[in-house]
Protein backbone atom coordinates (compact mmCIF):
# COMPACT_ATOMS: atom_id res chain seq x y z
CA UNK A 1 0.00 0.00 0.00
CA UNK A 2 1.06 3.58 -1.12
CA UNK A 3 -0.84 6.47 0.39
CA UNK A 4 0.58 9.63 0.30
CA UNK A 5 -1.60 12.78 0.78
CA UNK A 6 -1.67 14.34 4.05
CA UNK A 7 -0.32 18.35 3.10
CA UNK A 8 -2.34 21.03 2.76
CA UNK A 9 0.44 23.67 1.06
CA UNK A 10 2.47 20.52 -1.03
CA UNK A 11 1.00 18.31 -2.99
CA UNK A 12 2.23 15.13 -3.99
CA UNK A 13 2.72 14.16 -7.42
CA UNK A 14 2.46 10.49 -9.13
CA UNK A 15 3.09 9.30 -12.58
CA UNK A 16 4.66 5.47 -13.10
CA UNK A 17 4.54 4.39 -9.47
CA UNK A 18 6.97 7.11 -9.16
CA UNK A 19 5.75 10.02 -6.08
CA UNK A 20 7.42 13.36 -5.37
CA UNK A 21 6.54 16.32 -3.59
CA UNK A 22 8.35 19.79 -2.34
CA UNK A 23 10.91 21.10 -5.16
CA UNK A 24 14.59 21.14 -6.01
CA UNK A 25 17.01 23.23 -7.65
CA UNK A 26 19.38 20.71 -9.46
CA UNK A 27 22.18 22.49 -12.19
CA UNK A 28 20.72 25.92 -11.45
CA UNK A 29 17.31 25.05 -12.17
CA UNK A 30 14.14 25.33 -10.11
CA UNK A 31 11.98 21.94 -10.40
CA UNK A 32 8.26 22.08 -8.65
CA UNK A 33 5.34 20.15 -8.82
CA UNK A 34 4.88 18.00 -12.43
CA UNK A 35 8.15 19.28 -13.36
CA UNK A 36 9.78 17.87 -10.04
CA UNK A 37 8.12 14.37 -10.97
CA UNK A 38 9.44 14.52 -15.12
CA UNK A 39 12.98 15.14 -13.27
CA UNK A 40 12.62 12.00 -11.55
CA UNK A 41 11.52 10.28 -14.03
CA UNK A 42 14.15 11.10 -16.40
CA UNK A 43 16.94 10.36 -13.48
CA UNK A 44 15.51 7.42 -11.61
CA UNK A 45 17.60 4.82 -12.71
CA UNK A 46 20.62 7.35 -11.11
CA UNK A 47 18.48 8.61 -8.76
CA UNK A 48 20.79 7.61 -5.78
CA UNK A 49 23.65 9.39 -6.66
CA UNK A 50 22.29 12.54 -8.33
CA UNK A 51 20.01 13.42 -5.23
CA UNK A 52 23.02 14.23 -3.56
CA UNK A 53 22.97 17.45 -6.37
CA UNK A 54 19.88 18.91 -5.68
CA UNK A 55 19.55 21.67 -3.23
CA UNK A 56 15.76 21.94 -1.79
CA UNK A 57 13.25 20.44 0.44
CA UNK A 58 10.87 17.11 -1.56
CA UNK A 59 10.55 13.59 -0.36
CA UNK A 60 10.27 10.62 -3.31
CA UNK A 61 8.89 7.16 -3.46
CA UNK A 62 9.74 5.06 -6.36
CA UNK A 63 7.61 1.48 -7.02
CA UNK A 64 9.78 -1.19 -8.81
CA UNK A 65 8.73 -4.64 -9.18
CA UNK A 66 11.27 -6.11 -7.04
CA UNK A 67 11.60 -3.05 -4.44
CA UNK A 68 10.49 0.12 -3.09
CA UNK A 69 12.75 3.63 -2.61
CA UNK A 70 11.98 6.24 -0.42
CA UNK A 71 14.62 9.15 -0.31
CA UNK A 72 14.36 12.37 1.66
CA UNK A 73 15.71 15.91 1.66
CA UNK A 74 18.92 16.76 3.67
CA UNK A 75 16.35 18.00 6.70
CA UNK A 76 13.40 15.80 6.29
CA UNK A 77 11.37 18.05 5.82
CA UNK A 78 8.84 15.70 4.25
CA UNK A 79 8.04 12.63 6.77
CA UNK A 80 7.09 9.72 5.33
CA UNK A 81 6.60 6.17 7.39
CA UNK A 82 6.80 2.43 6.30
CA UNK A 83 6.75 -1.15 7.13
CA UNK A 84 8.82 -3.92 5.86
CA UNK A 85 5.93 -5.23 4.49
CA UNK A 86 6.20 -2.35 2.02
CA UNK A 87 3.34 0.10 3.46
CA UNK A 88 4.19 3.88 2.52
CA UNK A 89 2.46 6.58 3.85
CA UNK A 90 2.81 9.75 5.42
CA UNK A 91 -0.22 9.37 7.70
CA UNK A 92 0.92 6.88 10.07
CA UNK A 93 -2.52 6.61 11.56
CA UNK A 94 -3.01 4.70 8.34
CA UNK A 95 0.04 1.78 9.34
CA UNK A 96 -0.83 2.14 13.11
CA UNK A 97 0.02 -0.52 15.45
CA UNK A 98 1.08 -1.66 18.77
CA UNK A 99 2.23 1.78 20.97
CA UNK A 100 6.21 1.76 20.95
CA UNK A 101 5.88 2.61 24.91
CA UNK A 102 9.92 3.40 24.90
CA UNK A 103 9.17 6.11 22.39
CA UNK A 104 5.99 7.88 24.54
CA UNK A 105 8.46 7.62 27.34
CA UNK A 106 10.95 9.74 24.62
CA UNK A 107 8.78 12.38 23.72
CA UNK A 108 8.29 13.55 27.47
CA UNK A 109 11.50 13.50 28.30
CA UNK A 110 13.21 15.33 24.44
CA UNK A 111 10.08 16.43 22.37
CA UNK A 112 10.90 14.07 19.72
CA UNK A 113 11.30 10.04 18.87
CA UNK A 114 15.01 9.59 17.68
CA UNK A 115 16.40 7.53 14.75
CA UNK A 116 13.55 5.89 13.05
CA UNK A 117 11.31 4.45 15.30
CA UNK A 118 8.07 5.86 15.58
CA UNK A 119 5.32 5.98 18.22
CA UNK A 120 4.08 1.72 16.79
CA UNK A 121 6.56 -0.76 16.97
CA UNK A 122 6.37 -1.64 13.83
CA UNK A 123 6.27 1.20 12.07
CA UNK A 124 9.37 3.45 11.33
CA UNK A 125 9.86 6.97 9.36
CA UNK A 126 12.39 7.71 7.20
CA UNK A 127 15.36 9.80 8.62
CA UNK A 128 16.78 13.02 7.17
CA UNK A 129 19.30 12.70 3.78
CA UNK A 130 18.45 8.86 3.77
CA UNK A 131 17.76 6.45 0.95
CA UNK A 132 15.54 3.71 2.05
CA UNK A 133 15.13 0.37 -0.03
CA UNK A 134 12.33 -2.06 0.67
CA UNK A 135 12.83 -5.48 -0.73
CA UNK A 136 11.33 -9.04 0.49
CA UNK A 137 10.34 -7.97 3.11
CA UNK A 138 13.90 -6.55 4.29
CA UNK A 139 14.78 -2.66 4.85
CA UNK A 140 18.14 -1.54 3.51
CA UNK A 141 19.53 2.36 4.53
CA UNK A 142 22.17 4.54 3.32
CA UNK A 143 23.37 8.29 3.61
CA UNK A 144 23.98 10.82 1.04
CA UNK A 145 24.67 13.62 3.52
CA UNK A 146 26.20 13.81 6.75
CA UNK A 147 26.88 17.03 8.78
CA UNK A 148 30.36 16.93 9.91
CA UNK A 149 32.46 19.60 11.61
CA UNK A 150 35.95 19.83 9.38
CA UNK A 151 37.93 22.27 11.92
CA UNK A 152 41.21 21.73 10.69
CA UNK A 153 42.16 25.24 11.32
CA UNK A 154 41.15 26.20 8.15
CA UNK A 155 40.81 30.63 8.09
CA UNK A 156 36.91 31.33 7.51
CA UNK A 157 36.79 35.17 6.49
CA UNK A 158 33.31 37.66 6.74
CA UNK A 159 33.91 38.13 3.11
CA UNK A 160 33.37 34.58 1.86
CA UNK A 161 30.39 34.12 5.10
CA UNK A 162 28.75 37.32 3.10
CA UNK A 163 29.34 35.83 -0.43
CA UNK A 164 27.52 32.65 1.06
CA UNK A 165 24.62 33.97 2.16
CA UNK A 166 24.60 36.28 -0.72
CA UNK A 167 24.40 33.35 -3.03
CA UNK A 168 21.36 31.07 -1.03
CA UNK A 169 18.90 34.30 -1.18
CA UNK A 170 19.54 34.82 -5.09
CA UNK A 171 18.85 31.08 -4.45
CA UNK A 172 15.59 31.74 -2.29
CA UNK A 173 14.47 34.57 -4.92
CA UNK A 174 14.51 32.05 -8.06
CA UNK A 175 11.89 30.12 -5.47
CA UNK A 176 9.85 33.75 -4.52
CA UNK A 177 9.52 34.34 -8.23
CA UNK A 178 7.79 37.80 -6.76
CA UNK A 179 5.88 35.83 -4.25
CA UNK A 180 5.38 37.78 -1.21
CA UNK A 181 8.12 37.13 1.45
CA UNK A 182 7.21 36.40 4.82
CA UNK A 183 9.64 36.38 7.48
CA UNK A 184 9.11 35.90 11.53
CA UNK A 185 11.03 38.66 12.69
CA UNK A 186 12.43 37.86 16.65
CA UNK A 187 14.33 39.55 18.82
CA UNK A 188 17.44 37.53 17.93
CA UNK A 189 20.01 37.22 15.42
CA UNK A 190 18.84 34.96 12.84
CA UNK A 191 15.70 36.35 11.35
CA UNK A 192 16.85 39.96 11.31
CA UNK A 193 20.07 38.31 9.58
CA UNK A 194 17.32 36.85 6.94
CA UNK A 195 15.55 40.55 6.39
CA UNK A 196 18.29 41.91 6.23
CA UNK A 197 19.97 40.11 3.14
CA UNK A 198 16.26 39.77 1.41
CA UNK A 199 15.99 43.60 1.87
CA UNK A 200 19.14 44.96 1.07
CA UNK A 201 19.64 42.20 -2.31
CA UNK A 202 16.83 44.19 -3.46
CA UNK A 203 13.21 41.83 -3.08
CA UNK A 204 10.48 44.47 -3.02
CA UNK A 205 7.82 41.94 -2.33
CA UNK A 206 8.26 41.61 1.71
CA UNK A 207 6.33 41.57 5.25
CA UNK A 208 7.52 40.52 8.75
CA UNK A 209 5.71 39.53 11.69
CA UNK A 210 5.63 39.50 14.97
CA UNK A 211 3.45 37.50 17.90
CA UNK A 212 3.21 37.72 21.53
CA UNK A 213 3.61 39.83 24.24
CA UNK A 214 3.15 43.28 23.41
CA UNK A 215 4.95 44.63 26.53
CA UNK A 216 8.23 42.45 25.74
CA UNK A 217 11.61 43.67 25.08
CA UNK A 218 11.62 41.35 22.04
CA UNK A 219 8.61 42.76 20.30
CA UNK A 220 10.07 46.23 20.75
CA UNK A 221 13.06 45.00 18.83
CA UNK A 222 11.62 43.19 16.28
CA UNK A 223 9.55 46.36 15.34
CA UNK A 224 12.56 48.43 16.00
CA UNK A 225 14.32 46.05 13.27
CA UNK A 226 11.65 46.24 10.66
CA UNK A 227 11.48 50.08 10.80
CA UNK A 228 15.41 50.53 10.27
CA UNK A 229 14.65 48.14 7.15
CA UNK A 230 11.58 49.82 5.98
CA UNK A 231 9.54 46.31 5.97
CA UNK A 232 6.24 46.35 6.97
CA UNK A 233 5.88 44.79 10.08
CA UNK A 234 2.80 43.27 11.44
CA UNK A 235 1.94 42.20 15.61
CA UNK A 236 -0.39 39.76 16.42
CA UNK A 237 -0.71 39.96 20.56
CA UNK A 238 -1.50 36.56 22.17
CA UNK A 239 -4.64 36.75 24.06
CA UNK A 240 -5.32 34.33 26.57
CA UNK A 241 -8.77 33.60 25.28
CA UNK A 242 -7.97 33.32 21.67
CA UNK A 243 -4.92 30.70 22.45
CA UNK A 244 -7.35 28.43 24.69
CA UNK A 245 -10.21 28.43 22.51
CA UNK A 246 -7.92 27.22 19.67
CA UNK A 247 -5.79 25.30 21.69
CA UNK A 248 -9.47 23.43 23.01
CA UNK A 249 -10.49 23.32 20.38
CA UNK A 250 -8.31 22.23 17.16
CA UNK A 251 -6.02 19.99 19.07
CA UNK A 252 -7.00 16.96 18.00
CA UNK A 253 -6.19 17.94 14.37
CA UNK A 254 -3.20 19.71 15.37
CA UNK A 255 -1.37 16.64 17.29
CA UNK A 256 -2.23 14.65 14.09
CA UNK A 257 -1.01 17.09 11.93
CA UNK A 258 1.56 18.84 13.24
CA UNK A 259 2.85 15.35 15.51
CA UNK A 260 2.41 12.76 13.22
CA UNK A 261 3.90 10.14 15.62
CA UNK A 262 7.13 11.24 16.27
CA UNK A 263 7.28 14.92 17.26
CA UNK A 264 5.22 16.75 19.78
CA UNK A 265 3.07 19.27 17.78
CA UNK A 266 5.18 22.91 17.59
CA UNK A 267 2.15 25.18 17.89
CA UNK A 268 3.64 28.22 18.68
CA UNK A 269 2.74 30.14 16.01
CA UNK A 270 -0.80 28.70 15.01
CA UNK A 271 -2.41 31.76 16.69
CA UNK A 272 -0.38 33.99 15.08
CA UNK A 273 -1.02 32.30 11.38
CA UNK A 274 -4.84 31.89 12.08
CA UNK A 275 -4.93 35.75 12.72
CA UNK A 276 -2.72 36.54 9.80
CA UNK A 277 -4.75 34.09 7.46
CA UNK A 278 -8.39 35.64 9.13
CA UNK A 279 -7.39 39.45 8.47
CA UNK A 280 -5.96 38.42 5.05
CA UNK A 281 -2.79 39.67 5.17
CA UNK A 282 -1.29 36.04 4.38
CA UNK A 283 -2.85 34.49 1.37
CA UNK A 284 -1.58 31.43 -1.00
CA UNK A 285 0.88 34.18 -2.92
CA UNK A 286 2.78 34.03 0.55
CA UNK A 287 5.81 31.77 0.88
CA UNK A 288 7.30 31.87 4.89
CA UNK A 289 10.31 32.16 5.60
CA UNK A 290 11.42 31.79 9.08
CA UNK A 291 15.01 31.28 10.26
CA UNK A 292 15.53 28.23 10.82
CA UNK A 293 18.40 26.57 12.49
CA UNK A 294 21.66 29.69 12.16
CA UNK A 295 21.36 29.40 16.21
CA UNK A 296 22.81 25.94 15.76
CA UNK A 297 24.79 26.13 12.65
CA UNK A 298 26.60 28.97 14.46
CA UNK A 299 27.31 27.24 17.89
CA UNK A 300 25.44 28.47 20.30
CA UNK A 301 24.56 25.07 21.35
CA UNK A 302 28.11 24.02 22.59
CA UNK A 303 28.93 23.81 26.27
CA UNK A 304 32.09 24.98 27.82
CA UNK A 305 33.11 21.15 28.44
CA UNK A 306 34.07 20.96 24.55
CA UNK A 307 36.56 24.60 24.48
CA UNK A 308 38.11 23.94 27.90
CA UNK A 309 39.48 20.14 26.84
CA UNK A 310 41.27 18.11 24.66
CA UNK A 311 39.58 15.06 25.30
CA UNK A 312 36.32 14.44 27.16
CA UNK A 313 34.94 11.11 28.92
CA UNK A 314 32.14 9.39 26.94
CA UNK A 315 30.23 9.56 30.12
CA UNK A 316 30.37 13.19 30.17
CA UNK A 317 29.28 13.51 26.39
CA UNK A 318 26.32 11.06 26.67
CA UNK A 319 25.50 13.43 29.91
CA UNK A 320 25.66 16.44 27.71
CA UNK A 321 23.72 15.01 24.93
CA UNK A 322 20.89 14.42 27.97
CA UNK A 323 21.52 17.74 28.74
CA UNK A 324 20.65 20.08 26.01
CA UNK A 325 18.08 17.43 24.45
CA UNK A 326 16.60 15.28 27.06
CA UNK A 327 15.64 18.21 29.45
CA UNK A 328 11.64 18.05 29.16
CA UNK A 329 11.15 15.85 32.87
CA UNK A 330 12.56 15.36 35.43
CA UNK A 331 13.11 11.24 35.39
CA UNK A 332 16.21 9.40 34.74
CA UNK A 333 17.03 9.45 31.13
CA UNK A 334 19.14 5.97 31.48
CA UNK A 335 16.51 4.28 29.56
CA UNK A 336 17.40 5.91 26.50
CA UNK A 337 21.03 4.77 26.50
CA UNK A 338 21.05 1.83 24.50
CA UNK A 339 19.64 3.95 21.88
CA UNK A 340 22.49 6.08 21.87
CA UNK A 341 25.23 3.38 22.05
CA UNK A 342 23.73 1.86 19.02
CA UNK A 343 23.07 5.17 16.73
CA UNK A 344 27.05 6.01 17.51
CA UNK A 345 28.46 2.02 17.82
CA UNK A 346 30.20 3.58 21.33
CA UNK A 347 29.74 2.38 24.94
CA UNK A 348 29.56 5.79 26.92
CA UNK A 349 30.96 4.09 30.01
CA UNK A 350 34.21 3.74 28.70
CA UNK A 351 37.50 5.49 28.07
CA UNK A 352 37.74 8.85 26.28
CA UNK A 353 37.32 10.61 23.14
CA UNK A 354 38.68 13.30 21.48
CA UNK A 355 36.95 16.66 21.34
CA UNK A 356 36.64 17.33 17.85
CA UNK A 357 34.78 13.53 17.93
CA UNK A 358 32.82 14.03 20.73
CA UNK A 359 31.58 17.50 18.87
CA UNK A 360 30.81 15.71 16.05
CA UNK A 361 28.58 13.21 17.49
CA UNK A 362 26.92 15.90 19.87
CA UNK A 363 26.46 18.24 16.53
CA UNK A 364 25.17 15.18 14.55
CA UNK A 365 22.41 14.40 17.07
CA UNK A 366 21.65 17.95 17.29
CA UNK A 367 21.14 17.95 13.34
CA UNK A 368 19.68 14.49 12.85
CA UNK A 369 17.29 14.58 15.55
CA UNK A 370 16.84 18.16 17.58
CA UNK A 371 16.98 20.14 13.99
CA UNK A 372 15.17 17.33 11.76
CA UNK A 373 12.74 15.91 13.94
CA UNK A 374 11.29 19.38 16.12
CA UNK A 375 12.74 22.43 15.01
CA UNK A 376 12.35 21.73 11.58
CA UNK A 377 8.47 20.26 12.34
CA UNK A 378 8.00 24.01 13.21
CA UNK A 379 6.84 24.53 9.25
CA UNK A 380 3.91 22.12 9.27
CA UNK A 381 1.86 24.89 11.18
CA UNK A 382 2.23 26.85 7.81
CA UNK A 383 1.15 24.05 5.34
CA UNK A 384 -1.50 23.13 7.81
CA UNK A 385 -2.67 26.72 6.78
CA UNK A 386 -2.16 25.98 3.33
CA UNK A 387 1.17 28.18 2.96
CA UNK A 388 4.59 27.52 1.46
CA UNK A 389 7.73 28.15 2.65
CA UNK A 390 11.27 28.08 2.46
CA UNK A 391 13.80 27.35 4.54
CA UNK A 392 17.45 29.04 3.02
CA UNK A 393 19.62 28.51 6.05
CA UNK A 394 19.20 24.47 5.70
CA UNK A 395 21.37 25.25 2.25
CA UNK A 396 23.98 23.08 2.12
CA UNK A 397 26.74 25.66 0.87
CA UNK A 398 25.92 27.67 4.41
CA UNK A 399 25.93 24.15 6.35
CA UNK A 400 29.47 23.61 4.70
CA UNK A 401 30.63 26.84 5.62
CA UNK A 402 30.29 26.93 8.99
CA UNK A 403 31.10 22.87 9.04
CA UNK A 404 34.76 24.34 8.37
CA UNK A 405 35.17 27.21 11.40
CA UNK A 406 36.58 26.05 14.27
CA UNK A 407 34.99 24.87 17.82
CA UNK A 408 36.30 27.78 19.32
CA UNK A 409 35.05 30.61 16.93
CA UNK A 410 31.40 28.20 17.44
CA UNK A 411 30.94 28.55 21.21
CA UNK A 412 28.87 31.61 22.39
CA UNK A 413 28.10 32.13 18.40
CA UNK A 414 31.60 34.19 18.31
CA UNK A 415 32.39 34.21 14.83
CA UNK A 416 28.54 34.75 14.20
CA UNK A 417 28.34 37.82 16.36
CA UNK A 418 31.30 39.48 14.98
CA UNK A 419 29.92 38.96 11.30
CA UNK A 420 26.99 40.84 12.25
CA UNK A 421 28.19 43.52 13.55
CA UNK A 422 30.75 43.46 10.74
CA UNK A 423 28.19 43.63 8.19
CA UNK A 424 25.56 45.94 9.85
CA UNK A 425 26.63 47.13 12.96
CA UNK A 426 24.37 50.05 12.65
CA UNK A 427 21.37 47.82 12.79
CA UNK A 428 23.25 46.02 15.97
CA UNK A 429 23.26 49.10 17.77
CA UNK A 430 19.91 50.27 16.77
CA UNK A 431 17.90 47.58 17.62
CA UNK A 432 20.55 45.26 20.70
CA UNK A 433 19.58 41.40 20.71
CA UNK A 434 16.98 40.04 22.70
CA UNK A 435 18.30 38.53 25.99
CA UNK A 436 16.53 35.83 27.21
CA UNK A 437 16.00 35.19 30.58
CA UNK A 438 18.53 32.66 32.38
CA UNK A 439 17.70 30.47 35.23
CA UNK A 440 18.41 32.04 38.65
CA UNK A 441 18.11 29.92 41.81
CA UNK A 442 15.24 31.02 43.75
CA UNK A 443 16.01 31.16 47.72
CA UNK A 444 12.35 30.90 49.31
CA UNK A 445 9.06 29.83 48.35
CA UNK A 446 7.85 33.82 47.93
CA UNK A 447 10.20 34.38 45.72
CA UNK A 448 9.61 30.88 43.32
CA UNK A 449 5.86 31.58 43.82
CA UNK A 450 6.19 34.94 41.93
CA UNK A 451 8.58 33.62 39.40
CA UNK A 452 5.71 31.30 38.64
CA UNK A 453 3.19 33.88 38.33
CA UNK A 454 4.81 36.27 36.32
CA UNK A 455 6.20 33.72 33.83
CA UNK A 456 2.98 32.16 33.20
CA UNK A 457 1.47 35.94 32.53
CA UNK A 458 4.78 38.04 31.37
CA UNK A 459 6.40 35.37 28.85
CA UNK A 460 7.42 37.03 26.17
CA UNK A 461 5.69 34.99 23.52
CA UNK A 462 2.67 34.07 26.10
CA UNK A 463 3.03 30.64 25.04
CA UNK A 464 1.45 30.02 28.23
CA UNK A 465 -2.07 30.70 27.13
CA UNK A 466 -2.95 28.26 25.39
CA UNK A 467 -3.14 26.21 28.96
CA UNK A 468 -5.26 27.44 31.54
CA UNK A 469 -3.87 29.23 34.81
CA UNK A 470 -4.88 26.01 37.20
CA UNK A 471 -3.25 23.62 34.68
CA UNK A 472 -0.41 25.68 34.66
CA UNK A 473 -0.09 25.66 38.26
CA UNK A 474 -0.41 22.14 38.98
CA UNK A 475 2.43 21.34 36.66
CA UNK A 476 4.55 24.42 37.78
CA UNK A 477 3.82 23.70 41.62
CA UNK A 478 3.68 20.07 42.23
CA UNK A 479 5.56 18.69 39.01
CA UNK A 480 7.90 21.24 39.51
CA UNK A 481 7.93 22.27 35.59
CA UNK A 482 7.48 25.17 33.95
CA UNK A 483 8.79 24.40 30.68
CA UNK A 484 5.96 24.88 28.09
CA UNK A 485 7.02 22.19 25.89
CA UNK A 486 6.41 20.34 29.19
CA UNK A 487 2.54 20.84 28.65
CA UNK A 488 1.99 20.06 25.14
CA UNK A 489 4.19 16.94 25.50
CA UNK A 490 1.82 15.82 28.36
CA UNK A 491 -1.36 16.23 26.44
CA UNK A 492 0.26 14.90 23.40
CA UNK A 493 0.60 11.81 24.97
CA UNK A 494 -2.00 11.37 26.31
CA UNK A 495 -4.11 12.27 23.13
CA UNK A 496 -2.17 8.81 21.54
CA UNK A 497 -2.99 6.85 24.37
CA UNK A 498 -7.05 8.03 24.26
CA UNK A 499 -7.02 7.87 20.79
CA UNK A 500 -5.85 3.72 20.51
CA UNK A 501 -7.99 2.85 23.35
CA UNK A 502 -11.15 4.60 21.19
CA UNK A 503 -9.35 1.84 18.56
CA UNK A 504 -10.15 -0.57 20.69
CA UNK A 505 -6.35 -1.57 21.22
CA UNK A 506 -4.80 -2.47 24.38
CA UNK A 507 -2.76 -0.12 26.01
CA UNK A 508 -0.13 -1.22 28.84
Amino acid sequence: MINLYYNNAYKWKEKNNIFTIGYVIYKNVLYEDEDFLNLVINLKDNIKSIVKEFTGYFAIVIQNQEETILISDIIRSFPVFYTKNGDITDDISLISGELNELSLEELLHCRWISFDDTIYKDVKQIENAQIVVIKKGEIYKEKYFNYQNDDKNTICSYEELDKIYTNIVHKMFKYLNGKTAVIPLSGGQDSRLLLYYTKKLGYKNIISYTYGNKNSDEVKISKKVAEFLDVKWYFIEYKRKDCRQIYNKDFPKMADYFGRGYSIPCIQEVEAIRKLKKDKILNDDCVIIPGFTMDFLAGNHLSSKFIKNEQLSKKILKEEIYKFNYNLSHKENNIFDKKLEEKFNICFDDNNIDIKSAVNIFDTYDFEERQAKYVTNAIRVYDYYGLKWYLPFWDKEIISFWSKVSIKDRYQRKFFINFVNYKYLDLMKYAPVYKKETNVARKNIFSKLKYIILKYYNDPLNFYYYFKYSKYLKYAIIQKNTQYSYFVANDYVKYIKNKEKRNGRRIN
